[in-house]
Protein backbone atom coordinates (compact mmCIF):
# COMPACT_ATOMS: atom_id res chain seq x y z
CA UNK A 1 0.00 0.00 0.00
CA UNK A 2 1.34 3.59 -1.14
CA UNK A 3 -1.78 5.65 -0.41
CA UNK A 4 -0.51 7.71 -3.12
CA UNK A 5 -3.33 8.14 -6.13
CA UNK A 6 -2.45 10.90 -9.08
CA UNK A 7 -4.95 12.33 -11.42
CA UNK A 8 -4.82 12.99 -15.39
CA UNK A 9 -7.96 14.44 -16.42
CA UNK A 10 -9.85 17.10 -19.14
CA UNK A 11 -12.17 18.22 -16.84
CA UNK A 12 -10.30 21.55 -16.13
CA UNK A 13 -11.10 23.04 -12.44
CA UNK A 14 -14.13 25.62 -12.98
CA UNK A 15 -17.21 22.96 -12.55
CA UNK A 16 -16.16 21.07 -9.62
CA UNK A 17 -15.93 17.90 -11.57
CA UNK A 18 -12.28 17.10 -9.86
CA UNK A 19 -13.76 17.93 -6.12
CA UNK A 20 -16.17 15.28 -6.78
CA UNK A 21 -13.80 12.71 -7.90
CA UNK A 22 -11.51 13.80 -4.74
CA UNK A 23 -14.60 13.60 -2.48
CA UNK A 24 -15.40 9.96 -3.35
CA UNK A 25 -11.81 8.82 -3.10
CA UNK A 26 -11.49 10.32 0.00
CA UNK A 27 -14.70 8.88 1.48
CA UNK A 28 -13.37 5.20 0.45
CA UNK A 29 -10.10 6.32 1.52
CA UNK A 30 -9.53 9.09 3.74
CA UNK A 31 -5.53 8.65 4.12
CA UNK A 32 -5.15 8.99 0.06
CA UNK A 33 -2.39 11.38 -0.87
CA UNK A 34 -3.29 13.15 -4.11
CA UNK A 35 -1.61 14.21 -7.13
CA UNK A 36 -2.62 16.05 -9.21
CA UNK A 37 -0.77 15.49 -13.14
CA UNK A 38 -3.10 17.34 -14.94
CA UNK A 39 -6.76 18.83 -15.24
CA UNK A 40 -5.89 21.03 -18.43
CA UNK A 41 -5.38 18.26 -21.08
CA UNK A 42 -8.08 19.36 -23.92
CA UNK A 43 -11.01 18.18 -23.93
CA UNK A 44 -10.73 14.89 -25.29
CA UNK A 45 -7.16 14.68 -26.08
CA UNK A 46 -6.47 11.09 -25.30
CA UNK A 47 -3.12 11.22 -26.94
CA UNK A 48 -1.55 13.83 -25.08
CA UNK A 49 -3.15 12.08 -21.47
CA UNK A 50 -1.03 8.95 -22.95
CA UNK A 51 2.08 11.24 -23.72
CA UNK A 52 1.71 12.93 -20.20
CA UNK A 53 1.16 9.31 -18.09
CA UNK A 54 4.67 8.36 -20.35
CA UNK A 55 6.52 11.01 -19.20
CA UNK A 56 5.15 11.19 -15.61
CA UNK A 57 4.15 8.36 -14.06
CA UNK A 58 7.60 6.09 -14.03
CA UNK A 59 8.63 8.91 -11.53
CA UNK A 60 6.59 8.17 -8.68
CA UNK A 61 6.60 5.31 -5.72
CA UNK A 62 6.30 2.11 -6.72
CA UNK A 63 2.47 1.25 -7.23
CA UNK A 64 1.51 4.51 -7.09
CA UNK A 65 -2.45 4.64 -8.27
CA UNK A 66 -3.06 6.81 -11.79
CA UNK A 67 -6.57 7.34 -12.37
CA UNK A 68 -6.68 9.03 -15.92
CA UNK A 69 -10.33 9.91 -17.11
CA UNK A 70 -9.92 11.67 -20.59
CA UNK A 71 -13.34 9.92 -21.80
CA UNK A 72 -15.36 10.74 -24.87
CA UNK A 73 -16.80 7.69 -24.98
CA UNK A 74 -17.98 7.40 -21.54
CA UNK A 75 -21.32 5.47 -21.26
CA UNK A 76 -20.71 3.63 -24.05
CA UNK A 77 -19.59 -0.06 -24.61
CA UNK A 78 -15.82 1.34 -24.01
CA UNK A 79 -14.56 -1.30 -21.25
CA UNK A 80 -13.08 0.35 -17.68
CA UNK A 81 -9.22 -0.81 -16.91
CA UNK A 82 -7.24 -1.58 -14.21
CA UNK A 83 -3.46 -2.59 -14.73
CA UNK A 84 -0.39 -3.29 -13.41
CA UNK A 85 2.57 -1.61 -15.88
CA UNK A 86 6.46 -1.06 -15.40
CA UNK A 87 5.31 -1.39 -11.38
CA UNK A 88 2.78 1.60 -11.61
CA UNK A 89 -1.34 0.86 -11.54
CA UNK A 90 -3.32 2.69 -13.67
CA UNK A 91 -7.38 3.14 -13.78
CA UNK A 92 -9.12 4.84 -16.84
CA UNK A 93 -11.25 3.73 -19.65
CA UNK A 94 -9.88 1.18 -22.23
CA UNK A 95 -9.66 4.15 -24.87
CA UNK A 96 -5.92 3.87 -25.90
CA UNK A 97 -5.07 6.57 -22.55
CA UNK A 98 -2.76 4.09 -21.48
CA UNK A 99 -0.76 3.37 -24.53
CA UNK A 100 2.40 5.72 -23.66
CA UNK A 101 2.78 3.23 -19.84
CA UNK A 102 2.25 -0.29 -22.04
CA UNK A 103 4.40 0.02 -24.66
CA UNK A 104 7.68 -0.41 -22.60
CA UNK A 105 5.67 -2.54 -20.09
CA UNK A 106 7.21 -5.70 -19.67
CA UNK A 107 4.04 -8.35 -20.09
CA UNK A 108 1.53 -6.11 -18.02
CA UNK A 109 -1.51 -7.49 -15.96
CA UNK A 110 -4.79 -6.07 -17.18
CA UNK A 111 -8.60 -6.75 -15.58
CA UNK A 112 -11.93 -5.16 -16.82
CA UNK A 113 -13.68 -3.72 -14.48
CA UNK A 114 -16.38 -5.91 -13.73
CA UNK A 115 -17.19 -5.90 -10.04
CA UNK A 116 -20.06 -3.78 -9.36
CA UNK A 117 -19.25 -4.04 -5.33
CA UNK A 118 -16.39 -1.73 -5.86
CA UNK A 119 -18.59 1.14 -7.51
CA UNK A 120 -20.52 3.51 -5.80
CA UNK A 121 -24.16 2.18 -5.80
CA UNK A 122 -25.23 4.64 -7.98
CA UNK A 123 -23.59 5.34 -11.38
CA UNK A 124 -24.47 7.55 -13.72
CA UNK A 125 -23.57 6.45 -17.19
CA UNK A 126 -21.75 10.30 -18.07
CA UNK A 127 -19.24 10.42 -15.00
CA UNK A 128 -17.56 6.80 -14.44
CA UNK A 129 -14.35 8.83 -13.12
CA UNK A 130 -16.27 9.47 -10.06
CA UNK A 131 -18.88 6.63 -9.96
CA UNK A 132 -16.23 3.89 -10.95
CA UNK A 133 -12.69 4.54 -11.67
CA UNK A 134 -12.27 6.32 -8.29
CA UNK A 135 -13.64 4.21 -5.88
CA UNK A 136 -11.43 1.41 -8.08
CA UNK A 137 -8.62 3.69 -7.59
CA UNK A 138 -9.14 4.13 -3.60
CA UNK A 139 -9.67 0.77 -3.47
CA UNK A 140 -6.35 -0.32 -5.04
CA UNK A 141 -4.35 2.32 -3.28
CA UNK A 142 -5.54 0.96 -0.07
CA UNK A 143 -3.83 -2.26 -0.92
CA UNK A 144 -6.60 -4.01 -2.64
CA UNK A 145 -6.16 -7.05 -4.80
CA UNK A 146 -5.74 -6.17 -8.55
CA UNK A 147 -7.71 -8.95 -9.25
CA UNK A 148 -10.95 -8.42 -7.65
CA UNK A 149 -11.60 -5.58 -9.78
CA UNK A 150 -13.06 -7.94 -12.85
CA UNK A 151 -12.15 -10.94 -15.29
CA UNK A 152 -8.15 -10.52 -16.91
CA UNK A 153 -7.91 -9.64 -20.13
CA UNK A 154 -5.11 -10.12 -22.50
CA UNK A 155 -3.28 -7.13 -22.97
CA UNK A 156 -3.00 -7.50 -26.69
CA UNK A 157 -7.13 -6.54 -26.82
CA UNK A 158 -6.27 -3.12 -25.47
CA UNK A 159 -6.97 -0.34 -27.15
CA UNK A 160 -3.56 1.29 -28.42
CA UNK A 161 -3.15 4.42 -30.26
CA UNK A 162 -1.09 4.78 -33.38
CA UNK A 163 2.39 5.78 -32.32
CA UNK A 164 4.55 7.08 -34.61
CA UNK A 165 7.92 6.14 -34.69
CA UNK A 166 11.34 7.72 -36.41
CA UNK A 167 11.95 6.37 -39.66
CA UNK A 168 15.70 6.37 -41.52
CA UNK A 169 16.12 9.31 -43.54
CA UNK A 170 19.15 9.24 -45.43
CA UNK A 171 21.80 9.82 -42.85
CA UNK A 172 19.55 10.47 -40.27
CA UNK A 173 15.94 10.05 -38.56
CA UNK A 174 12.66 11.30 -39.45
CA UNK A 175 10.66 12.15 -36.50
CA UNK A 176 7.86 14.42 -35.61
CA UNK A 177 6.84 16.82 -32.75
CA UNK A 178 4.67 14.53 -30.58
CA UNK A 179 3.84 17.07 -27.56
CA UNK A 180 3.49 21.12 -27.19
CA UNK A 181 4.15 21.80 -23.17
CA UNK A 182 2.80 24.69 -22.08
CA UNK A 183 6.28 27.20 -22.57
CA UNK A 184 5.54 26.40 -26.50
CA UNK A 185 8.08 24.04 -26.40
CA UNK A 186 8.00 20.83 -29.40
CA UNK A 187 8.67 17.96 -28.01
CA UNK A 188 9.42 15.25 -30.61
CA UNK A 189 10.07 11.25 -30.44
CA UNK A 190 13.67 11.46 -31.74
CA UNK A 191 16.20 11.01 -29.15
CA UNK A 192 19.58 12.18 -29.68
CA UNK A 193 22.41 9.13 -29.01
CA UNK A 194 25.07 9.60 -26.42
CA UNK A 195 27.70 8.97 -28.39
CA UNK A 196 26.96 11.47 -31.14
CA UNK A 197 28.31 14.72 -30.34
CA UNK A 198 28.44 16.62 -33.48
CA UNK A 199 24.75 16.73 -35.19
CA UNK A 200 22.03 18.96 -36.33
CA UNK A 201 18.38 18.80 -36.58
CA UNK A 202 16.13 20.11 -39.57
CA UNK A 203 12.93 21.63 -39.09
CA UNK A 204 10.29 23.63 -40.60
CA UNK A 205 13.41 24.98 -43.17
CA UNK A 206 15.54 25.72 -40.25
CA UNK A 207 18.86 23.52 -39.80
CA UNK A 208 19.67 24.06 -36.03
CA UNK A 209 22.75 22.78 -34.02
CA UNK A 210 21.90 20.53 -30.70
CA UNK A 211 22.48 22.94 -27.63
CA UNK A 212 22.88 21.71 -23.95
CA UNK A 213 20.24 24.28 -22.46
CA UNK A 214 17.80 26.57 -23.35
CA UNK A 215 20.30 29.59 -22.31
CA UNK A 216 23.17 28.72 -24.60
CA UNK A 217 21.89 30.60 -27.72
CA UNK A 218 20.18 34.43 -27.58
CA UNK A 219 16.95 35.51 -26.30
CA UNK A 220 14.50 35.02 -28.87
CA UNK A 221 16.88 31.83 -30.36
CA UNK A 222 14.84 28.87 -32.45
CA UNK A 223 16.93 25.87 -31.05
CA UNK A 224 17.11 22.03 -30.01
CA UNK A 225 17.72 20.47 -27.04
CA UNK A 226 17.49 17.56 -25.03
CA UNK A 227 14.40 18.00 -22.86
CA UNK A 228 14.20 16.53 -19.66
CA UNK A 229 12.48 13.64 -21.20
CA UNK A 230 15.54 12.55 -23.10
CA UNK A 231 14.09 13.36 -26.70
CA UNK A 232 14.45 16.14 -29.00
CA UNK A 233 12.80 19.09 -28.68
CA UNK A 234 12.43 22.58 -30.57
CA UNK A 235 12.17 25.70 -28.42
CA UNK A 236 13.40 28.82 -28.31
CA UNK A 237 15.06 30.63 -25.81
CA UNK A 238 12.15 33.10 -24.01
CA UNK A 239 9.65 32.23 -26.74
CA UNK A 240 7.01 29.93 -28.16
CA UNK A 241 8.43 27.53 -30.70
CA UNK A 242 5.02 26.45 -31.41
CA UNK A 243 3.99 30.41 -31.99
CA UNK A 244 6.96 31.04 -33.80
CA UNK A 245 6.34 27.98 -36.39
CA UNK A 246 2.74 28.14 -36.31
CA UNK A 247 3.11 24.44 -36.07
CA UNK A 248 2.06 21.48 -33.20
CA UNK A 249 1.35 18.17 -33.27
CA UNK A 250 2.72 16.13 -36.52
CA UNK A 251 5.57 18.36 -37.46
CA UNK A 252 8.21 16.88 -38.97
CA UNK A 253 11.93 17.06 -37.66
CA UNK A 254 14.93 15.50 -38.68
CA UNK A 255 17.65 14.47 -36.79
CA UNK A 256 21.36 14.16 -38.86
CA UNK A 257 24.63 12.77 -37.34
CA UNK A 258 27.47 12.91 -39.55
CA UNK A 259 28.78 10.28 -41.27
CA UNK A 260 31.89 8.32 -40.27
CA UNK A 261 34.75 8.48 -42.12
CA UNK A 262 35.95 5.29 -44.16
Amino acid sequence: MTHWITLTTDFGTADGYVGAVKGVILSAFPEARLVDLSHELAHGDVAAASELLARATPFFPARTVHLAVVDPGVGTARRGLALLAGGQLYVGPDNGIFTGVLEPAAEPSCFALENRGLWRESVSPVFHGRDVFAPVAAYLARGGDLRAVGPEVEPASLVRLATPEPISDGDGLRGQVVHVDRFGNLVTNLRAPEAVTSVSVEVAGHRLALSRTYGDAAPGALIAVVGSSGRIEIAVNGASAAARLAAGRGLVVIFRAPRESA
